[in-house]
């Protein structure tokens, strides 16, 4: 009997292990992003969010516009040189990269990188990708930036650019899980990949890839499989929010939070309006969502949103 009860004691014990208590928090509204858009990237510079191009009603667009969290406030800066969609964006040294997406139509991915220097308000290009990419992430981790999943050339290879020499190196290791529409975040100098999907499929595989042994490993799976969704480090954690349901014009409000000492996924606070397509920033312990559609597939177009919604745990 005492045998009995003390598997159970244990049986018990794991199960509340891989549940983890559920993330408690507050949203608020806060100033709306100037331009509705769709299939957005992000960058963060201090306490700075630049968010880039987009998807509206004619297609791509070069619209670059700059989120104040301090002062809550957004400027219109300098668009960029092309205009695009499903980019993918990262900060590094002061300046902002944005790198492929698609130029107007979705059988048109790029290849291009470019830089931005918010002191003089300017676009350089840099040295191509080694290949098209779209529907991508793009992270920078240890003074590098890792272009991870997307759709093009070579969609499972990862490539990693050096700004300092302005050189893309192609012998890193390959991404597990090959995926598009997915989303990725830098924390304590590895990059995780959460989500997305392929062939039709949204996917729940969570993946990290440490730089320092050029090596990956597969992670516990997200709670909600979701592809078009976004991810932020926030706290220690990699939250990850909203997404689309294929074949239809569900999306998600979810808001899910991967612990990495613990290896376990909590639900957090939903996000109150449910989108994909959407970009995010993690500013000083407070987690910004941003843009995105309400509606998935073709009903994009007929609803892109401007919000800017922010979730601080308590």
């Amino acid at each position: 009997m005492v045998r009995a009860l003390t598997l159970l004691f244990v049986l018990w014990s794991s199960v509340a292990i891989a549940q983890p208590r559920a993330i408690d928090g507050a949203w608020e509204t806060k100033a709306p992003m100037p331009t509705a858009r769709s299939e957005i990237a992000a960058a963060t510079i201090d306490t700075r969010v630049y968010v880039v191009g987009g998807l509206i009603q004619t297609g791509g667009i070069a619209t670059f516009e700059m989120y104040d969290t301090v002062a809550n406030r957004w400027q219109a800066l300098a668009p960029i040189p092309e205009a695009r969609h499903h980019t993918a964006s990262a900060a590094h040294d002061g300046r902002v990269y944005v790198s492929g997406g698609y130029r107007a139509s979705f059988n048109e991915p790029l290849r291009t990188l470019w830089m931005f220097d918010p002191a003089a308000n300017t676009w350089t290009r840099r040295a191509d990708m080694p290949g098209e990419r779209a529907a991508h992430a793009m992270v920078a981790v240890a003074g590098k930036l890792y272009v991870v999943g997307g759709v093009g050339d070579f969609p499972q290879r990862m490539w990693a650019y050096d700004p300092a020499t302005d050189r893309w190196a192609t012998n890193v290791a390959a991404l597990p899980t090959v995926r598009e529409h997915t989303s990725a975040a830098a924390l304590d100098g590895k990059l995780y990949v959460m989500g997305g999907r392929w062939s039709g499929r949204n996917q729940t595989t969570a993946e990290v890839y440490d730089p320092a042994t050029d090596l990956w490993s597969k992670l516990a799976d997200m709670p909600t499989a979701r592809g078009g969704l976004t991810a932020s480090a926030v706290n220690g954690r990699i939250h990850v929010a909203g997404g689309e349901e294929l074949g239809g014009d569900k999306t998600f409000n979810h808001n899910e939070a991967y612990d990495p000492a613990t290896n376990t996924w909590a639900a957090a606070t939903l996000m109150p309006t449910s989108r994909h397509g959407l970009t995010s920033a993690g500013v000083d312990g407070v987690f910004y969502v941003i843009g995105g559609a309400t509606r998935a597939g073709g009903g994009t177009y007929t609803s892109l949103s401007n919000l800017v919604e922010a979730f601080r745990a308590r």
